[in-house]
């Protein structure tokens, strides 16, 4: 090899690693679009390696870098494989989490699939959980729709919302129909409700039975409903999904200024998963009802902490058959924080009291530990 040669080989070698050093420092100020970017369905947003900029969080088997981060929501991390200077890698689940079966199918943790046209779904740790890809299906239309009805597009999964012109009546008598229709309800239409997937339209149009209003209705004036009243409703808050462990409550309203009916959600937790059941119980007595945390806890959701620490209720056990859950509680809004720095703000529910009855909404503790969502795609794994 000539002497030319080498140095052309150096030369070559050492830009290489100085293109390297550029790629793997950070710049001294961040300079991001002015808006987010938008990402797939199932796909949630996260800051870069170097706390700058949002991007879309790469997915299981997906390249990946300091830049193009993983989803730690997912309990994925980029694996660099052997190498201490690679600046790209794979997207890999930090442990081996639990598979997950659905439709006689195996997905392995942080595996990202779409079992039909209508939801995306994502295996964490054994369980599953879908977002829906067609949201448009599960709210009202908007007011000023007369006799609007779901139908099929040709081409399309989704069903849209159309308006039947002829015959215009009152806007607020299409919304009264719209709560008052379909009063009858049968067993899986209130499991289908209180387990956070809200079937809101049935035949013909009409919303299928919510759970009880919990708040006097009130009416709301606002100058863009263009002097239309709004009767504002809000539903209770369903049961919490889980019996133990970190579960959603979801409630419906139209407390805002367009008057659409929204599902909005919140964190809960009616008691730790594993804690002793009997063994706190007093001589002679049947049921422990609300418990307070000995100490300061701290509390997660999608692998992030509260950034304050809390001493939460939780119900108790009962040893003769009936089940103990919260009879009064409050919604808080508790900030998280991410191993990145992100933060974020989330509602969770503050037991008060808890009560012992035969009402139970599903099976007691005692028997069954894990609560299987009524037709979800939920697959607990012992």
């Amino acid at each position: 090899m000539s002497s030319r040669t080498a140095r052309t080989l150096a030369f070559a070698v050492t830009l290489l690693h100085l293109a390297r050093l550029a790629l793997s420092t950070c710049p001294a100020a961040c300079h991001c679009p002015q808006e987010a970017p938008k990402c797939a369905p199932g796909v949630g947003l996260v800051r870069d390696g170097c706390g700058c900029c949002k991007v879309c969080a790469k997915q299981l088997n997906e390249d990946c870098s300091k830049m193009q981060p993983c989803d730690h929501t997912k309990g994925l991390e980029c694996n660099f494989g052997a190498s201490s200077t690679a600046l790209k890698g794979i997207c890999r689940a930090q442990s081996e989490g639990r598979p997950c079966e659905y439709n006689s199918r195996i997905y392995q943790n942080g595996e990202s699939f779409q079992p039909n046209c209508k939801h995306q779904c994502t295996c964490i740790d054994g369980a599953v959980g879908c977002i829906p890809l067609c949201p448009q299906e599960l709210s009202l239309p908007n007011l000023g729709c007369p006799n609007p009805r779901l139908v099929k597009v040709t081409g399309q999964c989704c069903e849209e919302w159309v308006c039947d012109e002829d015959g215009a009546k009152d806007p607020m008598d299409d919304r009264d129909g719209l709560l008052g229709k379909g009063l009858a309800f049968d067993a899986s239409e209130v499991e289908l409700t209180r387990n956070n997937e809200l079937i809101a339209v049935g035949k013909g149009g009409s919303l299928k039975r919510l759970p009880v209003f919990g708040t006097e209705p009130r009416i709301l004036y606002n100058p863009s409903l263009h002097g239309q009243k709004c009767i504002v409703q809000t539903t209770s808050w369903s049961q919490c999904s889980k019996t133990c462990g970190t579960g959603i409550s979801t409630r419906v309203t139209n407390d805002n200024l367009e008057c659409r009916l929204v599902k909005e959600t919140r964190i809960c937790e009616v008691r730790p998963c594993g804690q002793p059941m009997y063994s706190s119980l007093k001589k002679g007595k049947k049921c422990s009802k609300t418990k307070k945390s000995p100490e300061p806890v701290t509390f997660t959701y999608a692998g992030c902490s509260s950034v304050k620490k809390y001493r939460p209720k939780y119900c108790g056990s009962c040893v003769d058959g009936r089940c103990c859950t919260p009879q009064q509680t409050r919604t808080v809004k508790m900030r998280f924080r991410c191993e990145d720095g992100e933060t974020f703000s989330k509602n969770v529910m503050m037991i008060q009291s808890c009560k012992c009855n035969y009402n139970c909404p599903h099976a007691n503790e005692a028997a069954f530990p894990f609560y299987r969502l009524f037709n979800d795609i939920h697959k607990f794994r012992d």
